[in-house]
């Protein structure tokens, strides 16, 4: 029961600081695996009968207290927080070096280390190149839309 009460008041200590910036995740470790979910799909953490259960837009995530190893919020330094972005959405695909628009709004471009490259007002229809930046992986964000670019 204590343990329980430990890892509740833990998890919305730092859940609550970081649900804001959705390029957070939670990093659950188990015996024998580790699941990354996106902080900004998670609608609430909860402990139920020895058991952790994380719900979230798509779904829930249960889990018996017994088997938690780790329990990590935040930005890795791997690719792994990047893994769980999308590669296109409705309002952002990238293809032949051009990232299509689909609304208007502040177009921002991270490199994995979350460093802003580029920046620029775009507006619904646009097609903006990505050519100037070299090859590698990024973090593409429009609104609340935000997808990973492998360029």
């Amino acid at each position: 029961m204590k343990t329980r009460n430990i890892l509740a008041a833990l998890l919305m200590m730092l859940g609550g600081t970081m649900m804001a910036d959705d390029t957070r995740t939670i990093s659950i470790g188990t015996t024998g695996s580790e699941q990354i979910i996106p902080l900004p799909i998670v609608q609430r953490i909860s402990f139920e009968d020895s058991k952790m259960v994380v719900t979230t837009d798509e779904g829930s995530v249960t889990i018996p207290i017994s088997a938690l190893g780790k329990i990590t919020f935040g930005w890795t330094d791997d690719a792994t927080a990047i893994e769980a972005l999308p590669e296109q959405t409705d309002e952002l695909a990238f293809g032949e070096g051009k990232l299509a628009v689909g609304s208007d709004g502040l177009l921002r471009v991270f490199s994995t280390n979350g460093a802003l490259v580029s920046v620029a007002n775009v507006k619904k229809g646009a097609n903006i190149s990505l050519e100037g930046l070299p090859a590698g992986v990024y973090v593409v964000r429009l609104g609340e839309k935000t997808i990973k670019v492998r360029k």
